[in-house]
């Protein structure tokens, strides 16, 4: 986004964009100066040169960083808010700057539900933590967010068809 918008700003062709208010937060007589045509002061130029510049390194650094899915993302936002509670799809969404329907819709193209993406997230959680002896149950079913311990050995019991401390006693 940042890389896109200096590249209009330098060619002055912000009055298309749709992102055009959103970068008002810079003082428009500062824009002014900075990007002005080549015919301006040493400084614009300099600057206009050193934004081209970062520019095409962020083009450079994203084309390289391989593209994660959709699912990833959404589980890289509700992992921390397992133990917070906060479960429902509206926060992730808001926090991925996206409207639920957007994301159930992207779910759905990766063969996904929301309540799909968070019950697998929640068993492998579990599988993982519940390997530590230290734990307790207890403290592993708040941790991911059920309501109760026996709401998680129920859920334990549906991923893995035996209990939490059963799945503890089996050896390997």
């Amino acid at each position: 986004m940042i890389a896109g918008c200096i590249e209009r700003m330098r060619a002055q062709d912000c009055g298309a964009c749709a992102r055009r208010d959103d970068c008002a937060f810079v003082v428009p007589e500062l824009l002014g100066r900075l990007f002005q045509p080549a015919g301006g002061s040493g400084s614009g130029a300099v600057l206009r040169s050193l934004f081209g510049e970062m520019a095409k390194a962020a083009r450079t650094l994203r084309d390289r960083r391989p593209e994660r899915s959709f699912r990833r993302r959404v589980e890289a936002e509700l992992a921390p808010r397992l133990a917070e509670g906060e479960l429902g799809i509206a926060p992730v969404a808001r926090a991925l700057g996206c409207s639920r329907q957007t994301l159930y819709r992207r779910l759905k193209a990766e063969g996904l539900t929301f309540a799909q993406l968070l019950d697998d997230l929640r068993r492998r959680e579990a599988l993982k933590l519940v390997r530590n002896p230290a734990l307790p149950v207890k403290a592993i079913a708040y941790r991911l967010g059920f309501s109760d311990p026996a709401a998680f050995s129920r859920a334990f019991k549906r991923w893995t068809g035996r209990s939490p401390q059963a799945f503890r006693a089996q050896p390997g």
